[in-house]
């Protein structure tokens, strides 16, 4: 695309040799910061519900994919061109539905096709959760995993679940969010760090599930 082209063409004028001092002063550990910001600013401009403020913070995340794949071509390690064939390779060869002679009837039989698939190019990685994640995410989406595979490796009060799963779905949103804050009250009172203590009991239960990796079938991995 004309636009895609001019924006890869900017950049490299902004780390060249007359560019401007604070671009060309960036590497890739300096830039990792700015994807996650981005990346935030992205989900809140789409809960925004305003396509404007949607489009411009897309605008800034494509940036950082630029930003870095240049860093990257100066280093001949790749340039944005392989970026964008790398991806698009793994979109043909994980949708054989669509591009291939696989025939799927839901999107549960899609879900299964790209377990396979993802499993047979990564095995045990498959359950690999990016440290820089927010731990409660990576023990939701962990969680997630262990219920597919049939493991429950939290061992959940039965009286407070009855307690929080009761009422309608608002009811219970809230009495999630009270225990959820009150956990973190009880950690913050003791001094102890509730991000890092969930981080290792993530990596933990990671550990736990690669073990198990080999005793179930890839489609209902993930």
């Amino acid at each position: 695309m004309k636009s895609f082209d001019e924006l890869v063409h900017i950049m490299a004028r902004l780390r060249g040799k007359d560019g401007c001092p604070w671009d060309r002063a960036q590497d890739i550990d300096s830039l990792r910061q700015y994807v996650i910001e981005e990346a935030y600013e992205v989900v809140d401009a789409i809960e925004s519900g305003r396509p404007s403020a949607i489009r411009e913070e897309l605008g800034d995340l494509v940036l950082q994919v630029v930003f870095i794949a240049e860093i990257a071509r100066e280093h001949g390690w790749f340039d944005v061109d392989e970026v964008l064939k790398g991806i698009i390779a793994k979109l043909i060869r994980r949708h054989p539905h669509v591009f291939g002679g696989v025939n799927v009837r839901s999107k549960e039989d899609v879900l299964k096709n790209w377990g396979r698939q993802k499993h047979s190019e990564k095995g045990a990685k498959v359950f690999d959760i990016p440290l820089q994640m927010p731990s409660l995410l990576a023990s939701y989406r962990l969680l997630e995993k262990a219920r597919r595979l049939g493991i429950s490796p939290v061992r959940v009060d039965k009286d407070m679940a009855a307690r929080v799963g009761t009422g309608t779905r608002q009811r219970m949103q809230k009495r999630i969010a009270d225990l959820l804050l009150s956990i973190v009250a009880i950690a913050q009172e003791n001094a102890i760090n509730p991000e890092d203590l969930l981080r290792e009991t993530n990596r933990a239960l990671t550990r736990k599930l690669k073990g198990r990796a080999g005793r179930h079938s890839s489609g209902d991995i993930l």
